[in-house]
């Protein structure tokens, strides 16, 4: 955890609700009681009353101090089942709401304020207030900075392969076999980040957990939005005299040799998977650009003028994995990169967006 998100309790929240006041005016906010038992086992962390244009109106409160989008559903659900007790309505108070946040949050008619100066105040048929655009102050304490970049991308990206997984062990085996490498540690970290974010779900049986995706489309989406083009070392724009087939073949038993690594580029590879014109430059990421072109001898220079070939030296792992046919590049990799693309490259990048989420698929509840 962040020092900021270390001091957040639930009786800090409660606090700052008393301290709201105005502050999302015209409607003033006002604790009436704190940690309010129901029963047995149920209790609200608040009751507060909102007043606007001489109405109140009582709303039954429950904090959170994580704010991810499976802690934002459960705490709405738990305050929508409690306002229901106490013929109140429902309010989560937390210290961050993103704008996507406080549309659910709006579709499920529960109110929601946090920290940061976001939220939305709502009674049926009677008040309305919204109010979104201010920043994040409490930066995610998730285990995974950003479980859709980097090697940690990989646990994410192989549910794109097979929407469901026996085990963590399981998982491992098949990010291997598309030549990735990734620890128990960070799939558990990874999942553990999804789940989060209600992108998969783990059903725990006995000793073992069971990986299930859930949302695929949501999960494109956040590697698309988070996509980076990999760090070029080194680059090698030219003519070849080969053809794809010649070139490729002394590519493969060069990386077999060498134990180094060649594939097409996502935006080279996507004549594999979608209906697009070809084009003029056959780009290639390579582990060792200056080893590729020494085993390539006179075929290949180097030249401005009318290239037709392209090497970019990088060791980024995430563009080697799940390398098809030898040297292409998967259809993930293709729509990531021509989903980052100018117009013609993006509606390229939408036939296979389709074919991914066809292929995945997803899987019926086991029972």
């Amino acid at each position: 955890m962040t020092t900021s998100e270390k001091r957040l309790t639930t009786k800090s929240l409660q606090d700052s609700l008393r301290r709201m006041g105005e502050c999302f005016y015209p409607a003033r906010i006002r604790v009436v009681e704190t940690a309010k038992r129901l029963g047995a086992s149920d209790r609200v962390d608040a009751v507060a009353e909102v007043a606007w244009n001489k109405s109140t109106f009582a709303f039954a409160v429950q904090t959170r101090v994580q704010f991810n989008p499976k802690a934002i559903q459960e705490a709405a659900q738990q305050a929508t089942r409690l306002a229901k007790q106490l013929k109140a309505n429902p309010m989560i108070v937390t210290p961050f709401l993103s704008e996507e946040q406080l549309r659910f949050l709006e579709s499920q008619q529960v109110s929601g304020i946090d920290l940061c100066g976001n939220g939305v105040i709502l009674v049926p048929n009677r008040l309305l207030i919204y109010r979104t655009g201010n920043p994040n102050k409490y930066p995610s304490s998730s285990p995974i900075r950003n479980v859709y970049r980097g090697a940690s991308s990989l646990v994410a990206r192989t549910f794109l392969l097979r929407a469901e997984y026996e085990t963590s062990q399981k998982l491992l085996d098949e990010i291997r076999t598309r030549r990735g490498d990734v620890t128990l540690s960070t799939i558990s970290k990874a999942c553990s980040s999804l789940e989060d974010d209600l992108i998969i779900e783990r059903q725990r049986k006995g000793r073992t957990t069971r990986l299930r995706l859930l949302q695929a489309e949501k999960l494109l989406n956040s590697l698309a939005d988070n996509y980076e083009a990999p760090v070029i070392r080194q680059k090698f724009i030219g003519k070849c005299d080969l053809d794809d087939q010649a070139f490729e073949a002394i590519a493969r038993d060069w990386s077999q040799e060498t134990q180094e690594r060649v594939v097409r580029t996502g935006s080279s590879s996507s004549e594999h998977y979608a209906t697009m014109a070809r084009e003029p430059i056959r780009c290639y990421y390579c582990t060792d650009a200056t080893g590729i072109l020494k085993r390539l001898g006179n075929s290949a220079r180097e030249t401005e003028r009318f290239p037709n070939f392209q090497v970019l030296e990088t060791d980024d792992p995430i563009v080697f994995f799940d390398v098809r046919d030898s040297v292409d590049a998967s259809p993930l990799q293709a729509f990531l990169e021509l989903n980052a693309g100018d117009k013609r490259e993006r509606e390229t990048a939408e036939q296979i967006r389709q074919r991914l989420l066809k292929d995945v698929g997803i899987p019926k509840r086991s029972p």
